[in-house]
């Protein structure tokens, strides 16, 4: 990745620089790249008029980011512009992708969930430096169609282009019981790779609406009627790996959580590092719900979005 060619990250930088007085070693520490880097952008800033007596926040969301990130508590808050159906798919992907390039280093494990926004992020990873990395599975397969939006595709997709390595997660999302659930628990090599899952550098995770018209889970014909029963008594919210949460960010559910062959929602709030990602309005609940609950470090969302979390009317 160009970083300098990130308009974007040259809003963000100068932003901190110049609006938040950061110095430029905290810049580096928060966004996960080198002082000289910063200084480079911001120079770069200056010449392309980004800063001149004021901060041109044209081209970026600099200002909103920094309300998310303090009203939420995160290391960092990624805004697009908005957008519909699939275009906005890519954006939240492309922004995911270039989170990736900034972040990943060496010896990092990092967790894949699943989804039609996941699946486009390894599509924007171009020029990827090769690095000794390990992407991992955090969730079963979800249906018998659409397999390019399954985790265990995705990690295979994403470590090709960084030249690392996968493992592969070879277990349904949800089974009709717990006991059938246990069952595959006692392959070593399941529960192998479920533990990996749970011990990762840095995860992303797309967040669900499991009443959202275009759910995948529904697309997939993964959810039955009864299914869906359980999950609107239960107040279900949104969910992180196929476990769902209720508006307030707490497990809900055991009766499909319980089933679920993924990291725990309790696993995800253990990760140094999560990476949250949705957006379009019948998302909105489900991510302001993960943030009450503390699930992610790191927020990707769409302008839109950010301005409801941030309390304007949308």
């Amino acid at each position: 990745m160009n970083i300098s060619r990130d308009s974007r990250l040259l809003v963000k930088i100068a932003h901190m620089y110049y609006s938040e007085n950061k110095t430029q070693q905290e810049i580096a520490d928060k966004l996960g790249i080198s002082r000289p880097s910063v200084s480079r952008l911001l120079q770069k800033a200056r010449e392309e008029g980004v800063v001149e007596i004021k901060i041109n926040y044209e081209g970026g969301f600099a200002k909103l980011e920094d309300i998310l990130e303090k009203r939420f508590g995160l290391k960092e808050a990624i805004v697009t512009p908005y957008d519909e159906g699939e275009r906005l798919k890519k954006l939240l992907a492309e922004a995911a992708a270039d989170f990736l390039l900034r972040n990943l280093r060496d010896k990092n494990l990092v967790g894949i969930s699943w989804g039609t926004v996941l699946c486009h992020v390894p599509e924007f990873i171009k020029n990827a430096p090769k690095l000794d990395v390990t992407f991992v599975p955090m969730v079963g397969g979800v249906g018998q169609s659409r397999m390019d939006i399954h985790s265990n595709q995705i990690v295979m997709n994403l470590a090709k282009r960084f030249g690392g390595k996968w493992l592969l997660l070879h277990a349904p999302a949800m089974v009709e019981s717990v006991e059938v659930k246990n069952t595959l628990l006692s392959d070593r090599n399941i529960s192998k790779v479920l533990e990996t899952a749970s011990k990762v550098d840095i995860a992303l995770i797309s967040i669900g609406s499991p009443f959202d018209p275009n759910a995948t889970m529904l697309e997939t014909g993964y959810f039955t009627k009864k299914e869906l029963d359980l999950l609107r008594n239960a107040g279900a919210c949104g969910d992180m790996c196929s476990r769902f949460y209720d508006e307030d960010g707490k497990p809900c559910c055991p009766e499909l959580n319980d089933r679920v062959i993924a990291v725990t929602l309790e696993d995800i709030k253990r990760i140094p590092i999560v990476v949250g990602i949705a957006g379009g309005k019948s998302k909105m609940k489900a991510v302001l719900a993960a943030l009450r609950g503390g699930y992610m470090k790191v927020l990707i969302t769409d302008e839109k979005t950010a301005r409801w979390l941030a309390g304007e009317k949308v």
